[in-house]
């Protein structure tokens, strides 16, 4: 072969190159941006519950629903916003650390099971829009629910 002919197929074998080398970070900065979407998403959703807190509101009507005291259908509307907010966090934590992008020591679902099983309006939240939750989340929460709740049968049994 000439001299020609093998510069002829380096430029080729570096023009391939060069194309993986293109889809490969094309595929880096997809993944980058999807990642900052849900953060984004995940800020602007918490914005809400968490300026509702700062003003006091919602302290307030989760410290009467957590002392059993009557709340009114509007505290009522708030409170049930501001736990679908909360499972939302937890969906996105525990997505999050499906993907490797947070270290699963910082949740637990059987925390989460234990919040849901002692408050009844957190349930109505997770219930009420199970259809939305996605599907890894909720068989991970619902697991974790009827681990409890076999858990708390197997200690009253005991007594």
């Amino acid at each position: 072969m000439t001299w020609t002919t093998w510069i002829s197929i380096a430029t080729k074998i570096g023009a391939v190159g060069s194309i993986l080398f293109l889809a490969a970070e094309l595929q880096q900065n997809r993944r980058l941006l999807e990642a900052e979407s849900r953060y984004t998403q995940f800020e602007i959703q918490s914005h809400d519950s968490a300026r509702m807190f700062y003003e006091n509101v919602g302290a307030e009507i989760v410290t009467k629903n957590n002392n059993n005291e009557a709340i009114s259908e509007s505290e009522s509307f708030i409170l049930l916003k501001y736990y679908r907010q909360q499972i939302r966090n937890w969906e996105f934590e525990f997505m999050e650390s499906r993907r490797g992008l947070i270290d699963s020591n910082q949740f637990s679902t059987d925390r989460w099971a234990r919040r849901i099983a002692n408050t009844p309006r957190l349930r109505m939240a997770l219930e009420g829009l199970s259809e939305v939750w996605l599907p890894e989340f909720k068989s991970a929460v619902l697991k974790a629910l009827v681990k409890r709740a076999a858990m708390v049968k197997e200690t009253s049994t005991l007594y």
